[in-house]
Formats: C-alpha cells, sequence, structure tokens
C-alpha cells in the first residue's frame, strides 16, 4: 500500500511525464484517490477524479475492458513463454495508446 505521497510520485513519473495530465482519472475510492493531499495535487493541475461507486467495482467498466484486452495481448506476445509476459508490456502499452477506442474514438 502506497502513501497519498508516493502515489502522487508514482503518477507524474509514470502517467503525466509518458502522456501530460490527465483531464479525468477514475478511481474506487481508495484511500490514495481521496486524501487531502491527493485533492489538493487534483486541483493544482486541473484534473478531476471521479470516484466509482463504493462496492460497485464494474462501475469502472473501461478501465476493467482495457485491463483484460492488457492481458490478452501480453498472453498473445509471450505465447508458449508466458514467464516473459513483462518484456512485452511497453508494446503492448504502445499497441493500446495508438489503437483508436471504440468508446471515444480517439487513440
Amino acid at each position: 500500500s502506497c502513501t497519498a505521497e508516493q502515489t502522487a510520485r508514482l503518477f507524474f513519473d509514470n502517467v503525466v511525464r509518458l502522456h501530460g495530465v490527465p483531464k479525468n482519472v477514475v478511481s474506487d475510492r481508495g484511500g490514495q484517490f481521496v486524501s487531502k493531499f491527493w485533492e489538493a495535487l487534483c486541483k493544482l493541475v486541473g484534473m478531476r477524479v471521479n470516484l466509482s461507486t463504493a462496492y460497485h467495482p464494474q462501475s469502472d467498466g473501461q478501465t476493467e475492458r482495457t485491463n483484460r484486452t492488457l492481458g490478452d495481448m501480453l498472453r498473445n506476445f509471450a505465447g508458449r513463454t508466458p514467464s516473459v509476459w513483462d518484456t512485452y508490456l511497453t508494446a503492448a502499452e504502445f499497441a493500446i495508446n495508438n489503437a483508436v477506442n471504440r468508446s471515444t474514438g480517439q487513440s
């Protein structure tokens, strides 16, 4: 479990640095996303956080679908050597980020 500060640092290092500041983030109401620190950080960079309904994880369907697609891609890339799935993670990320999303019409 990460602190709010650690979560923010990971977020900047792995999301903002590569993709820019998102306009919106969907969270499962984890403590890292509802803390005062995270709230202030989001306000500072102009990002909105949408909290999913408590005890209703399927409300975050877009993330669930992306995770399922990612898992499928990694299984296909790794083939008969599933223990090396992590070596294909950046390729899968690139493919997902550059594919046109049916629901948004954007990549």
